[in-house]
């Protein structure tokens, strides 16, 4: 039996690169539809809770604003925690956890305990669950690795159709209490979903651990310097050997990762600005509000499709993951640079549907690129530092934008 930070999960293995491999990949897309699509389509409470609550309409906004951002930065302690527990574990916790949030939400009082329950306690939850499926996807897959991660990805764009129009009936008929509290029941599938995703130990895991180890052990010359100077450095390393026992920040130490990690940060950055703008641009040039509206239905179409048709891109040995990643992300620059160009419905529209293709792209690209520079064996821990830093740039694009 191997193991990995003290977990037993059997012998070590290549990738799989199918068979069960392909049913980690169907838990991550119900667990991309339970997470991104109940997010995307949380915003049919709002006007409800506005008048509810006497809140502003920043007020309300804050609640998505908050699941999205624990989602993203709370991704660190996610890989930690899946590298100490395992996978499995992480997944059904995180979808129990989201769950409770909206069921929570039935004795809600105040805009606050709407924060805690529907904010903090469903975007934990959601980072939890979201995290470990795709880094559990990125080592199970090689070859392959790109198709399930569109397969996972595509989850959430593909419900967002269905859930508003179903939220707004179940608030209908059971009141926005008992629709939240039925919601609550959708998230839980989580649970069962996360079942599948079985825990895998790698081949490189073991050489992983033993270079984890050499880390831990001090030099004499080390030990003798922190004995020899104040407590701060000795509480200064037992900090970093603690984190560093859960989660490998020796990622970002080398050169190609600390680069990515600047890379997606910005793309991060100014990834949404355009889903914000686009509408009040239109309505600027006299578009109608119902037509204006409908072209963020359009950059959702090309969301999907974008997420479904990158699966089939082949790979090429000089032209891998992460340069498909970048060279998307710079056409998604291109196409905004030429935006200002677009006064015209039709032109505007044109827009929507190209960045909308290319920045569902983005998203399965992302996960294999990580894959790809961080190593399949460190997916938990690169993928949980990527996505801080991806959340980190969305929070603070659309301010710095407006």
């Amino acid at each position: 039996m191997g193991t990995l930070f003290g977990r037993k999960w059997g012998p070590p293995v290549d990738p799989p690169d199918g068979g069960w491999a392909w049913m980690v990949a169907l838990a991550g897309f119900v667990v991309s539809a339970c997470s991104y699509g109940v997010l995307r389509s949380v915003g049919v409470f709002f006007v409800t809770w506005q008048d509810y609550f006497s809140m502003k309409a920043a007020e309300t906004g804050l609640i998505q604003s908050i699941i999205t951002g624990v989602l993203n930065l709370a991704a660190p302690i996610a890989g930690a925690l899946s590298n100490r527990f395992g996978c499995r574990v992480v997944v059904m916790v995180g979808g129990v956890i989201s769950s409770a949030g909206f069921v929570l939400s039935l004795w809600a009082s105040s805009p606050l305990h709407l924060y805690v329950t529907v904010g903090f306690l469903t975007g934990f939850g959601y980072s939890l669950s979201v995290t470990t499926t795709m880094a559990t996807i990125g080592r199970y897959f090689t070859t392959h690795r790109l198709r399930a991660n569109s397969l996972a990805s595509i989850g959430g764009s593909f419900v967002s159709f269905a859930f508003p129009p179903l939220f707004q009936y179940l608030m209908d008929e059971y009141t926005w209490r008992g629709a939240l509290v039925l919601i609550g029941g959708i998230v839980l599938q989580v649970v069962g979903f996360g079942a599948l995703v079985r825990p895998i130990l790698l081949k490189g895991d073991a050489r992983l651990q033993k270079n984890l180890g050499k880390v831990q052990q001090p030099s004499a010359q080390s030990s003798r310097f922190l004995e020899n100077n104040t407590g701060k450095y000795s509480l200064t390393k037992v900090m970093v050997d603690k984190i560093g026992s859960v989660l490998d920040i020796r990622l970002l130490t080398e050169p190609r990762f600390s680069l990515f990690c600047v890379a997606v940060f910005l793309f991060g950055f100014g990834r949404f600005v355009p889903n914000i703008y686009i509408v009040p641009r239109a309505r600027a040039f006299g578009v109608e509000e119902y037509p204006s509206a409908f072209l963020l239905s359009i950059l959702a179409i090309g969301d999907i499709v974008g997420r479904a048709l990158v699966g089939l891109l082949p790979e090429w040995p000089t032209f891998r993951r992460a340069d498909q990643f970048a060279m998307n992300i710079f056409l998604m620059g291109v196409a905004t640079l030429f935006a200002p160009l677009a006064k015209t419905y039709v032109t505007m529209a044109v827009y929507s549907a190209c960045y909308g293709l290319l920045m569902g792209g983005c998203v399965p690209l992302l996960y294999t690129a990580i894959a790809e520079i961080g190593g399949a064996n460190r997916m938990s821990s690169a993928l949980g530092i990527i996505m801080f830093l991806r959340g980190a740039g969305n929070l603070a694009g659309p301010p710095f934008s407006g």
